[in-house]
């Protein structure tokens, strides 16, 4: 039995902050960049397991805690829809990259190579662009494709960021994924996941 614990929660928070900053881009002239370089660094985190290392500054994962107590306690906000669409499509991603040995081992050589040919360069447009690349080749090619929604000139302007995002909403998932996390326990464990975050201090 799946014991919901704190790596748990960071994980499952992380996907949806990814979600957020993902929609928030597509749909407004917000600069998100270096807000989002927790979570694109997260990706190139593969020593560890504990989400509480990946995220080492939680107060960076607040909206997607507050978006996760809110979707557990049943809000309809008309705001949440493409977030939680943008969410469950990246959790299913990860499960279809988990069937192809081959292409999960693939993503993993490409990460493992950017780390030992750059020692995690600092340049943050570096790795979103690097990023981006790895999704684009490898990720972007599964169906069914994550489509986002936003306005014309944000989505141009914002995609390799967009496409970063979703990768390390995909490496989130892996993580809880790690953690015993699936779908329907969130449909079935509601008030056990959301007590823990009520036990949380993020």
């Amino acid at each position: 039995m799946t014991r919901i614990t704190e790596d748990y929660i960071l994980a499952l928070s992380a996907i949806l902050e990814s979600a957020y900053m993902v929609n928030k881009i597509a749909v407004s002239n917000y600069n998100a960049k270096e807000e989002s370089e927790m979570l694109i660094n997260s990706i190139y985190i593969t020593d560890t397991n504990l989400a509480s290392k990946v995220y080492y500054d939680n107060q960076k994962l607040l909206n997607g805690f507050k978006l996760l107590k809110n979707i557990l306690r049943g809000k309809n906000d008309i705001s949440l829809i493409n977030i939680q669409k943008y969410a469950l499509s990246i959790i299913l991603i990860q499960k279809n990259i988990n069937k192809i040995i081959d292409l999960r081992n693939l993503i993993r050589k490409k990460i493992d190579n950017y780390q030992e040919n750059s020692i995690m360069a600092t340049n943050l447009d570096d790795i979103i662009a690097y990023s981006e690349t790895i999704y684009t080749e490898h990720i972007g090619i599964i169906r069914p494709r994550i489509v986002i929604s936003g306005k014309k000139e944000y989505l141009e302007k914002n995609s390799s960021l967009i496409r970063a995002l979703l990768l390390s909403g995909v490496r989130a998932s892996f993580l809880w994924s790690e953690h015993g996390g699936s779908k329907w326990q969130l449909m079935y464990k509601r008030k056990e996941i959301l007590n823990k975050c009520d036990s949380l201090f993020i």
